[in-house]
């Protein structure tokens, strides 16, 4: 799997964000006895951009909150909107369902996030309904890089993938790819209107023990 660039400038691909974000990402960091320094290691998210989030004096991007949710072992929601009642522990049979009207709604310059299975924390999966508005390849640094791997299936339109290392593929309605999300990745909307995909993101060390820079 290929590594993330640390040095890689921050994505500009900014999220409408809850007041409460940059709280939780505070008190789950002190919790842990960690600066802004230590985050910004195991994260790969750069200390002046935690900081500015924690100050709530940016928008950050969906997959620096991800790397950032990952690093700390919180739900990514859950860091969005605040802990909610605590949950049983010991569970071993657990089970969620989302309405489609009840998903949570994220949205950038070019994508909408609606994400799904929010009461489950801990979980090894993002499950990602996402709308595909723009039907131009965003500028390169905003292409999205995250931990672990991703599932796509294509629900509705004609899509066109964009990774670093590959051409182009096209993939129309019923189609899907995996890849290594480590690999920088964009979407772009083919078919006239918005494309409608299925973006199943995977932590390859799902919440084990501390995770180092390395494995993000």
């Amino acid at each position: 799997m290929h590594q993330v660039n640390k040095k890689t400038s921050e994505p500009s691909e900014m999220l409408d964000t809850s007041p409460v974000l940059g709280e939780e990402i505070r008190h789950h960091r002190t919790a842990r006895g960690w600066t802004l320094e230590e985050l910004s290691k195991r994260s790969g998210v750069s200390i002046a951009a935690i900081s500015k989030i924690e100050k709530g004096q940016s928008r950050p991007s969906f997959d620096t909150l991800l790397r950032i949710a990952r690093c700390l072992q919180i739900n990514f929601v859950q860091m969005m909107e605040g802990e909610g009642p605590s949950k049983p522990k010991g569970v071993t049979a657990r089970l969620t369902s989302t309405r489609a009207a009840d998903a949570e709604l994220f949205q950038t310059a070019h994508y909408d996030y609606r994400v799904h299975s929010t009461s489950l924390t801990q979980k090894v999966m993002v499950p990602l309904r996402m709308t595909i508005r723009n039907h131009e390849p965003p500028p390169r640094d905003e292409w999205s890089i995250h931990d672990g791997e991703e599932f796509v299936f294509v629900l509705k339109g004609t899509l066109a993938f964009h990774t670093e290392h590959y051409a182009p593929l096209i993939l129309k309605e019923g189609d899907s790819c995996y890849l290594d999300s480590t690999m920088r990745h964009a979407f772009v909307a083919v078919s006239p209107g918005d494309v409608e995909i299925l973006s199943v993101c995977l932590s390859i060390k799902p919440f084990e023990g501390e995770a180092g820079p390395e494995s993000i």
